[in-house]
């Protein structure tokens, strides 16, 4: 159901903080594909803060249909899936956090608009940072080098800005879009990438 999926699970809840945890998944496979750290379902104006959610089944983090939250800080390290996961979640600000060894992506926004995803480290992933069918988000000073495919990927992805992110070293592109309009890609640093 919507609410076993996390260890740490907010449903239909806003003004909450979840802070200073250390939620280890131990790579254990549960009954449920959806079992994560902290997921956030329907809820609000929270804040996600300082915690480590290594080891997951599925994601690190993961909101859907949730809005205005602040996820700062946190360290998301060899999930199954991803680290931080926005699903049809928008307006969320995504800064300062951690997500490396392992993880399918780094950061991934699903059908997600108007997020802020700045100054968070995203290396040694499959994708550092991918935004499918998501559109007018910002993603900004973030570093994604050394990933398996690419840094940052845009997938039927339109009226994005990605500025100023390092995305060297990685075994496919820096910045791929594919099938991706109207975005604005500007001052990014991209060496040193097997392909482009």
């Amino acid at each position: 159901t919507d609410t076993d999926r996390g260890l740490i699970t907010l449903n239909g809840k806003s003004g909450c903080k979840i802070q200073d945890l250390q939620i280890d998944g131990n790579e254990t496979e549960y009954d449920s594909i959806y079992n994560c750290g902290i997921y956030l379902y329907s809820s609000n104006n929270n804040t996600i803060t300082g915690n480590t959610c290594n080891n997951n089944d599925y994601q690190g983090i993961y909101l859907r249909s949730s809005d205005n939250n602040t996820i700062t800080g946190n360290t998301c390290n060899n999930n199954d899936y991803h680290g931080i996961y926005l699903d049809s979640s928008s307006n969320n600000t995504i800064t300062g956090n951690t997500c490396t060894y392992n993880n399918f992506d780094g950061i991934l926004l699903y059908s997600s608009s108007n997020n802020t995803i700045t100054g968070n480290t995203c290396y040694n992933n499959s994708t550092g940072i991918e935004l499918s069918s998501s559109r007018d988000n910002t993603v900004t000073g973030n570093t994604c080098n050394n990933n398996i495919y690419s840094g940052i990927l845009l997938y039927s992805s339109s009226d994005n800005t990605i500025t100023s992110n390092p995305c060297n070293n990685n075994d496919n592109c820096g910045i791929r879009l594919y099938s991706s309009n109207n975005n604005t890609i500007t001052s990014n640093t991209c060496n040193n990438n097997n392909k482009g």
